[in-house]
């Protein structure tokens, strides 16, 4: 049985957007996931929460659209938090390329909810240590 590719759900919570990608992030689907993740950001937003807790699975192409991002919205002056559960195949990933360096990384939606509500923007803590 092949594992299932991405499913986006969004949803606006005040001045913040939640993105929620479930199943795999590959070179497949990441061309689509970028678009539809950017253009849910409107410029009213404070910041994207990008929660991948339910994310099976994400190669290169899936680091590069977080890189890619999170550039983006710093450029508009919005945050990028990504929600990740720790000891995870994706957390490790994001481990690897040292993620928490550019966008901080929460084990937990409600903390980085929390972060994004409480923050001037300019980053937190990291849920992965």
């Amino acid at each position: 049985m092949r594992p299932q590719l991405a499913l986006l759900s969004l949803e606006t919570q005040g001045d913040i957007e939640l993105a929620r990608v479930a199943g795999e992030v590959d070179a497949s689907n990441v061309d689509d996931l970028s678009q539809r993740l950017l253009e849910a950001v409107p410029n009213r937003a404070r910041a994207l929460v990008l929660d991948l807790s339910e994310t099976s699975y994400i190669d290169s192409s899936g680091i590069s659209l977080i890189f890619d991002a999170a550039a983006r919205l710093r450029n508009r002056r919005q945050q990028l938090r990504l929600v990740v559960t720790p000891r995870s195949f994706v957390g490790e990933v994001l481990a690897a390329v040292s993620m928490e360096r550019s966008v901080a990384i929460d084990a937990a939606l409600d903390d980085a909810l929390r972060a994004v509500g409480d923050s001037d923007g300019s980053g937190g803590s990291d849920g992965l240590d």
